[in-house]
């Protein structure tokens, strides 16, 4: 890639951080490597074909689920999530003709090993930390502006339950979900916090401004009243009302989060040539700070970059 840093356009060199190809030449060479691509993969395959099942051998790799499609059923609803065609591959295995995909708002934060699955809605400036789970494969998930779904949380939906209902996952705005928490087909409005390891069951519907605290057990149809309230125990019931500095911490909560994501986004988003360039100035940052090296070796470094330029004559 190196030898043609000079004359290929940003967007080929760093495809995730850059508008996509535009105007004739840029086009035509995107088109001309997604044809190599696909010849590759074709003498792959029939390479394997020839030397056949004791010859060859297959690695399968699995795609990134951060942002994957579910195939759609037709009897469910599709409200969160977006409606396309599904490939060809997809098509043949699983006889559909249409995905759908999560609807992600672009200041969204998704880490690399969360799984956001088929029928799902993500607002602005929201996060979806890692090891999460949102799987809207039989109903819709729907996340507010500004919140965050921490590490290991699982969000997921009903199609049917006792009552004969299907029901969908809603999160509010400036919603605070802590680690581990397990929601199912409930609702969960503006500027709550749901405890660490918490569980909220199918139908439950916890009102503005509700604490649920860390383990508790919200059993299906509860309803948390609004009001500053927190709820804990097993079955969940009603402990105290909040105190002022709690329901300040809500709030701080949610934008902490938020500017954190941020800084997640940025440093997933970067290529491994930017990785490689920011490893490679922290080595020499780390020599220069020494003096035995730059003394006894002589080094001259970069004043910007502090990378080392060349050996002292």
């Amino acid at each position: 890639m190196s030898l043609f840093k000079g004359s290929l356009p940003a967007g080929f060199l760093f495809p995730y951080r850059h508008p996509k190809a535009k105007g004739f030449v840029e086009s035509t060479l995107y088109g001309l490597g997604s044809v190599l691509r696909g010849v590759g993969i074709a003498l792959d395959e029939l390479g394997s074909m020839i030397q056949g099942p004791q010859g060859a051998i297959k690695e399968h790799v699995q795609p990134n689920l951060a942002f994957a499609p579910v195939h759609r059923k037709p009897d469910v609803p599709v409200g969160a999530g977006q409606v396309v065609p599904a490939p060809a591959a997809a098509a043949r295995t699983l006889k559909v003709k249409e995905m759908v995909i999560p609807n992600k708002h672009s200041t969204a934060f998704v880490a690399a090993n969360a799984n956001v699955l088929g029928n799902v809605k993500i607002g602005a400036n929201s996060s979806i930390w890692y090891g999460a789970v949102l799987r809207g494969d039989v109903n819709g998930i729907f996340v507010g502006n500004n919140t965050n779904i921490q590490d290991n949380v699982v969000a997921h939906v009903s199609k049917y339950s006792l009552d004969g209902d299907a029901r969908t996952t809603t999160i509010g705005n400036n919603v605070t979900i802590g680690h581990g928490a397990t929601v199912h087909a409930c609702t969960i409005e503006d500027n709550c916090l749901v405890g660490m390891g918490a569980t909220i069951l199918d139908g439950a519907t916890v009102k503005k401004g509700a604490i649920v605290a860390a383990g508790a057990v919200v059993p299906p149809k509860t309803v948390i009243p609004s009001g500053q309230q927190v709820w804990a125990g097993s079955p969940a019931k009603f402990l105290r009302n909040l105190e002022p500095e709690e329901e300040a911490f809500i709030a701080r909560s949610a934008a902490n989060y938020s500017e954190l994501s941020a800084i997640h986004k940025f440093e997933q988003s970067k290529t491994f040539e930017e990785q490689f360039v920011e490893m490679a100035i922290m080595r020499d940052r780390a020599a220069l700070a020494d003096p035995s090296n730059s003394v006894h070796q002589m080094w001259e470094y970069d004043s910007q970059t502090a990378l080392v330029a060349r050996a002292k004559r």
